[in-house]
């Protein structure tokens, strides 16, 4: 019989969840460039607005993206930059797997 352990209490747990929809990462990636306005961001998305704010909210909790109000706007930025590098880290792992795969097609 298998025995089932307890999942292990993270902080970092939130910050991979937040991340692992690929809509809220083209969200940080339309905010690298600087502030958006939530109505700049749901075109750039394509899907309608409460989805957007379901995941602006996701991103918000983990502390990944922060917000202020202007008026009647509500303005969003990142956080820390170092989600970006996160990213981008992330992106070169992605890279060097998919060339291992092509390197070995070619044998």
């Amino acid at each position: 019989m298998r025995k089932y352990t307890k999942d292990i209490a993270d902080p970092r747990k939130n910050i991979f969840s937040a991340l692992s929809c690929g809509r809220r990462i083209r969200i940080i990636e339309i905010l690298k460039d600087g502030e958006k306005k939530a109505s700049e961001i749901i075109p750039e998305l394509g899907i309608d607005q409460s989805a957007v704010s379901r995941h602006l909210s996701i991103l918000k909790s983990a502390g990944i993206i922060k917000f202020r109000k202007s008026g009647v706007n509500v303005i969003y930025s990142i956080a820390d930059p170092d989600v970006l590098k996160l990213l981008d880290i992330a992106k070169a792992i992605v890279k060097r797997r998919e060339e291992a795969v092509l390197k070995k097609l070619k044998r």
